[in-house]
């Protein structure tokens, strides 16, 4: 058979299912792998994903082929602001990376995304006590995702 002419195999049906999500969803609402994701993650899973699904089954390098796990988790817009921390907290500790919320457990792991940065804070206050607004970053947390005054940050509750 001519090489131009050569039988295509099916896609399989986890790859068709990546490449609906990845169609459907915007690049700034998903996370790969836990992590933070951005276009150029989502493009390199996707590549990476395609190429490795078409190869031979007797290929001499099998062995070296990685099978990449694509977890996609949908992120929510939320607007946020950041306030000075000092004294006490409602929760009784301050966090590393801490953030205020009225619903929220103490102790819940928040995946906050913002400008390209990603950090998981750890809810450690209650507020913020202004209509529209879901979180209050302290202000190593603002300063860690670059974001000062009010804006709108992307999050997942771990």
């Amino acid at each position: 058979m001519p090489r131009a002419i050569r039988k295509m195999r099916a896609p399989s049906a986890a790859s068709l299912a990546a490449c609906a999500l990845l169609m459907i969803l915007p690049a700034t609402l998903l996370s790969f792998d836990g992590g933070p994701a951005d276009a150029a993650s989502v493009t390199h899973a996707a590549r990476a994903h395609h190429k490795h699904s078409h190869h031979r089954r007797n290929h001499l390098h099998r062995h070296h082929v990685k099978r990449h796990a694509l977890r996609v988790v949908a992120m929510s817009p939320t607007v946020a602001s950041w306030y000075y921390d000092e004294g006490n907290t409602a929760c009784g500790f301050h966090a590393e990376y801490g953030v205020a919320n009225k619903t929220l457990p103490c102790g819940t792991k928040v995946v906050l995304r913002y400008g390209g940065r990603s950090i998981t804070a750890t809810v450690d206050d209650r507020g913020p006590f202004i209509y529209g607004r879901s979180f209050d970053l302290d202000q190593r947390c603002a300063s860690a995702l670059g974001m000062w005054g009010v804006a709108t940050v992307y999050s997942h509750v771990d």
